[in-house]
């Protein structure tokens, strides 16, 4: 008769078993990606079965969380019982200031799977509604308050104070519940924020240890603004001084080499409540003149600088627009980034660039990537992308202008220089100079700008009775190797063009390098014309002959359409704005 397995011996086989299929799963998540691997791979990789896999990982999402490296813990277990009935969350028990476990990797697999990303805010309410479950069992008494102590093991969150005052206990005044919910939201809301922020800038190469404790940082200064939204709950203010006494600096916690000085230094060296600290920031209640003179000294002497992150958790501003670009090593761009932040920087934004190489679903990774940032606006420079990719960032509230393209969806504004307008120009600029057989080199697919070029180049040969053949037409990339092996392909035609309209700069300087290489002369035997005007247009030798695209324009008008949607003074769900260009003649052409 078999023998069964002590208790003790057969939870420990179990907890091997289950931490085996949780580090197979990782190691082919890292490998391939969350979204790419089944689970019959990752019972493969264990040497288990599938059943077993789900045995104990009925959600496949769970298989990556197992290793989890920052939430210390449900926040429901935090709750602890004060005297009258009250309760009080123990901030120093939700994140962890040590990850446990690979936090870059992990970063890297959250970061590239929307799946992870939606599971980890269910993961959130769940954690929301469990912790405002059990304060509203216990009464719910304070928001949250810092423990004194920790148990073994790694460090957590450092002092945070206490988001103050008690709440009714529940049921007497029918609100307990309600109040439980608010207050388990304001807990948890930054901490999901500063725990994605951890996260994707580990991701990003970012040392997880700067990003840990940058990220340590800012849930400490957020919970501390916090402190004066559950002061208001209960209807009283702090009295001013309430907090430690006036110190001198020396004697001052001292900060890590590096570090910025928190809210709470601000207010210990003045001798008055974070509270009060914020209050003089952001003016939105009266602070008494010699107090406010306090708190500013104290500022100046610690050199503090407000948290953007923390302000924007209290704001729901994160003070930043992303812009989304094809190539960042083409001019023009840098030229029209340099026009969003003429408008943006007096306006108190910072910009977050991503660069796609036109590629689409590298588009779409940054459209993802720019939501999970929180930018509270967005410019793209589209080229692959379709109308249902922008959908998450209207849904998500995020005014967007598209740079180029045809208004093509509500919500969404577009402001672009006159792409089909100027190609056009540019052909009846080229046939009046006596050419004939015109050829275009654009985009590899002719999407977004490229196809508004192409069909003005149609249009002016149209309309001057030249026909446009279908080879006359060459996609490749918009780079200057791009123009050059499209131009090359064109000049072996059986009848090759005597004159080459490239869809930006770029590629007609690689057109040009063809040109010198093949010993044609510019314009006699070859015409080269591009579009943009960048710098390097009047460098290259000929001149190059071109359409100006005024891109730090179209920056500051992109910059001002976003301001205006931001601050709610345009009406109309979609605008478009057409930005004219214009001809510049040199000796290319």
């Amino acid at each position: 008769m078999p023998t069964q397995q002590p208790p003790a011996r057969r939870e420990r086989k179990k907890a091997e078993t289950r931490r085996a299929i949780a580090d197979a799963a990782l190691r082919l998540f890292a490998l391939r990606g969350f979204d790419a691997v089944t689970v019959n791979e990752v019972a493969e990789a264990a040497d288990v079965s599938a059943k077993t896999v789900f045995n104990y990982f009925p959600v496949k999402e769970q298989l990556f969380y197992e290793h989890e490296p920052l939430l210390a813990g449900d926040p429901a277990e935090v709750v602890r019982h004060r005297p009258g009935g009250r309760a009080a969350v123990a901030l120093r028990g939700l994140l962890r200031a040590k990850p446990a476990g690979d936090l870059a990797l992990f970063g890297r697999v959250y970061r590239d799977s929307d799946t992870l990303r939606a599971y980890g805010r269910e993961l959130f309410a769940a954690r929301e509604r469990a912790l405002a479950e059990s304060m509203a069992r216990t009464g719910t008494g304070s928001a949250a308050e810092t423990a004194t102590g920790s148990p073994a093991g790694p460090p957590a969150v450092p002092s945070a104070g206490a988001l103050a005052g008690s709440v009714t206990e529940a049921g007497a005044d029918g609100m307990g519940g309600l109040r439980a919910r608010i207050l388990a939201a304001a807990v948890l809301g930054p901490l999901r924020q500063v725990w994605e922020s951890i996260l994707l800038e580990a991701a990003g190469r970012v040392p997880p240890a700067e990003a840990v404790a940058r990220g340590v940082r800012t849930l400490e200064d957020a919970y501390a603004v916090l402190s004066s939204a559950f002061e208001g709950l209960e209807g009283r203010e702090p009295a001013e001084g309430s907090a430690a006494l006036p110190q001198p600096l020396g004697e001052q916690p001292r900060a890590v080499r590096g570090e910025r000085p928190s809210i709470r230094r601000v207010a210990g060296l003045a001798g008055v409540s974070a509270t009060t600290v914020s209050h003089t920031l952001n003016g939105r209640r009266p602070v008494a003149e010699e107090t406010r003179r306090r708190v500013l000294r104290a500022i100046e002497e610690l050199g503090y600088r407000p948290n953007v992150l923390a302000r924007g958790l209290r704001t729901s501003r994160s003070q930043t627009i992303g812009l989304i670009i094809p190539d960042i090593t083409n001019p023009f761009y840098p030229a029209l980034a340099r026009g969003l932040q003429d408008v943006l920087g007096p306006a108190g934004y910072d910009q977050i660039i991503s660069n796609t190489d036109g590629v689409r679903r590298a588009e779409q990774a940054a459209i993802e990537q720019m939501i999970a940032r929180q930018v509270d606006g967005l410019a793209f420079a589209v080229f692959h992308t379709h109308a249902e990719d922008l959908l998450p960032v209207i849904d998500a509230g995020i005014p967007v202008v598209r740079l180029g393209g045809r208004l093509a969806q509500r919500g969404v504004d577009v402001v672009h220089s006159d792409d089909e307008g100027g190609a056009a120009e540019a052909t009846r600029h080229l046939l009046a100079q006596g050419y004939r057989r015109i050829a275009f080199v654009c985009g590899p697919a002719a999407e977004g700008p490229a196809a508004e070029r192409v069909a003005g180049y149609r249009a002016a040969l149209a309309e001057a009775g030249v026909p446009a053949g279908r080879a006359l037409v060459e996609h490749t990339e918009f780079s200057r190797a791009g123009g050059a092996e499209g131009v090359a392909r064109l000049l072996e035609l059986p009848e090759p063009p005597d004159a080459v309209l490239c869809a930006n700069d770029v590629m007609a300087i690689g057109a040009l390098d063809v040109a010198a290489l093949r010993g044609l002369r510019v314009p006699d035997d070859l015409a080269v014309m591009g579009f943009d005007d960048i710098d390097a247009a009047g460098l290259v030798s000929p001149g190059l002959t071109t359409m100006a695209n005024p891109a730090r324009e179209i920056g500051q008008a992109t910059a001002t359409r976003l301001l205006e949607r931001l601050n709610g003074t345009t009406g109309e769900p979609s605008t478009e704005l057409v930005i004219p260009s214009r001809l510049v003649r040199r000796h290319s052409a």
